[in-house]
This record gives structure tokens, C-alpha cells and sequence, in this order.
């Protein structure tokens, strides 16, 4: 079974004013039908009240892979907390969306960047873009790190509306250049994680980053329609 209790869902809408994101918990599984937390939005915190029937488009990650369905709202229990029931056809109708070939995006994070054998302080400094295979990290000018070192990162990443979340991993520098266009430092680290599993929260982050990108393109050209058709002409 892909789906376990206690991992997250993605669920997008599309609403009157664009496409939504919903991150919601796994409470119980059944062969057709998923329990769920009440669904909080991504962008405002806000938990909407929903209708049966309601359709979403729901994302998954497991053991370095996406994979989406479309689950319905059929009703709403309770088991301590408040949860919805969501159903869905099966596994078998799960489409994988991404593989191994880990999709990287442009982040910020707050990183630090600690030597295994201690042969440098800690490096505290941000992300310029992240992936499941690695990261790019900003390198002060001062940071006593040397290509090839073993390292350990601690990223944090968003968790939820306001909520943040620490990940540990292994890694090693393999590159340390400047930037062609900033003239700044940076050190490019490969992810070399204990366990697969390690990944998954970084693999989830960039894939819903793919999501809000997505989502803010749909919003531009919904805004700027006339401006889009002309764009799009000219190719």
C-alpha cells in the first residue's frame, strides 16, 4: 500500500478566484476511502467549510515519487477530532508524476551546514535553490569549507500556514564557485541521506512549490487575459 496513516495530502480546488492548495493528514485508510483532518489552505490558514460531493486533485509523496488521484467528499465522522471522508477509486488509478530525476526550485531557506569530522565551524546562511538530489546554498566569503567534505544540513522548511519544520541530512560539497550574475560565493551539496526516506519532506516542499507556481501563472493569465493571448501569439 502507497497511502499511510499520519503522511500528508495536497488537495487543490479550483475556486472563483484560482486554484487553491489544502494540506490535510491521513487519520485512517480504507480500500476506498481515506479520513482525513479538516483540509487548512496553504496560502491563507484558513479551514473552509465544504459540501458533499465536493471534488479535489490530490498529491502524494512517497519514497521519492508524486503520485495524484481525485478524491470526493462523502460525509464527515468523528474519531476525537472532526474528519472527512474522502473517496477514491484505488492505487490502481494513481498517476506517478515524477520519478528519480529530482526537480530542483528556487528557495531561500534558513540552512546550517555543519562539518561531520569538525573540520570547519558551522555554516549558517540560505539556501538559493533546493531539490531532493541537493542544494545550493549562499556561501559567506569567510565559510572554511573545501569541495569534497562530508557535511551534515539541518534545512527548515515551511510547514503548513505559519508552521515551520526541521530536516536533518547528510550531504557532500562538490562544488564551490561564484555566481556568474550575483558574484557571490556558493557551494553546491549532494544529498546523501541515511535512508530514502529522508528526502520525502524536501521532495514535498519543491513539489508544492511546482503547485504555487503553477497556481500564480493560472492567476496571471486569468488577470492579464488580452496581454497573454498577444504573448502567446507571437510564438
Amino acid at each position: 500500500m502507497l497511502l499511510k496513516i499520519g503522511e500528508h495530502l495536497i488537495l487543490e480546488h479550483n475556486e472563483h478566484d484560482g486554484m487553491h492548495e489544502y494540506r490535510c493528514r491521513i487519520a485512517d485508510i480504507k480500500k476506498h476511502q481515506l479520513l482525513v483532518d479538516y483540509p487548512v489552505d496553504e496560502k491563507t490558514g484558513v479551514k473552509p467549510v465544504w459540501t458533499n460531493g465536493t471534488d479535489w486533485m490530490a498529491s502524494y509523496v512517497k519514497d521519492e515519487q508524486v503520485f495524484r488521484f481525485h478524491v470526493r467528499l462523502s460525509g464527515r465522522v468523528w474519531q476525537n477530532i472532526p474528519l472527512l471522508c474522502l473517496n477514491f477509486e484505488g492505487e490502481d488509478h494513481f498517476k506517478r508524476v515524477q520519478r528519480r530525476n529530482f526537480v530542483r526550485v528556487e528557495a531561500n531557506l534558513d540552512v546550517a551546514v555543519h562539518s561531520e569530522k569538525h573540520e570547519f565551524p558551522p555554516i549558517i546562511t540560505l539556501t538559493s535553490d533546493i531539490g531532493g538530489g541537493g542544494t545550493l546554498i549562499i556561501l559567506p566569503e569567510e565559510a572554511e569549507i573545501a569541495e569534497g567534505l562530508r557535511v551534515i544540513t539541518w534545512l527548515c522548511l515551511p510547514d503548513g500556514s505559519d508552521g515551520r519544520r526541521y530536516v536533518r541530512i547528510r550531504g557532500q560539497v562538490v562544488r564551490i564557485f561564484y555566481d556568474k550574475e550575483t558574484h557571490g560565493k556558493r557551494a553546491s551539496i549532494c544529498f546523501a541521506p541515511e535512508i530514502e526516506k529522508e528526502r520525502q519532506p524536501i521532495i514535498r516542499f519543491c513539489f508544492e512549490k511546482q503547485l504555487e507556481s503553477r497556481r500564480k501563472l493560472l492567476e496571471w493569465k486569468t488577470n492579464h487575459p488580452h496581454t497573454w493571448t498577444a504573448t502567446d501569439s507571437d510564438h
